[in-house]
């Protein structure tokens, strides 16, 4: 692993650590660079800032792995987001409580839409309505996901997407009935 690939991970793991002990808005560059014995120029050399770092361990570690997966289907999808954020689930929660500017909620939005989509344009392949159906599902998706992870940690992953598929495929019997 080239050394510049080395120090990104040396950050990720720092911050990795302090954000079990912290949420994320206390932490400041200076504690994660002291964390893993760099400084804050080597710091500013491969992030912008925090917000920047979390949302790079969020992509290498799992992002890239969905997009050697593109004929998975739309439940395998969602279960191996939920596995990915489950095993994490300390990290993700102190991330998704930032809200506002740099918020990885909106990253999260961001970076899996145009995946939700690719797997949805199977479900809705005749519909004109694609793109508000995946921004919908994304967006329900996120809210639940959070809730989840917050709430609910008692549930595994496999079980939650399973109540979230058992509810979707309620509700679209019932529209059928009518």
């Amino acid at each position: 692993m080239p050394d510049s690939m080395l120090r990104k991970r040396a950050l990720a793991d720092a911050l990795k650590q302090l954000m079990t002990k912290q949420p994320l808005e206390k932490i400041t560059v200076g504690d994660i660079c002291e964390q893993c014995g760099m400084s804050r120029k080597g710091f500013y050399y491969h992030f912008k800032d925090k917000y920047d770092l979390v949302n790079w361990i969020f992509y290498t570690e799992f992002v890239v792995q969905l997009y050697e997966r593109p004929g998975e289907s739309v439940w395998s999808f969602y279960e191996s987001i939920c596995a990915y954020f489950y095993e994490n689930r300390p990290f993700y929660v102190n991330a998704f409580a930032v809200q506002g500017q740099n918020s990885f909620s909106d990253y999260f939005c961001e970076v899996i839409h145009p995946l939700a989509r690719a797997r949805l344009r199977q479900t809705f392949a005749d519909a004109e309505d694609q793109e508000f159906y995946a921004t919908f599902f994304m967006d329900a998706f996120r809210v639940s996901l959070v809730r989840w992870l917050c709430d609910q940690p008692e549930i595994g992953p496999q079980e939650f997407v399973r109540l979230v598929q058992r509810a979707v495929l309620a509700i679209s019997r019932e529209h059928e009935r009518m």
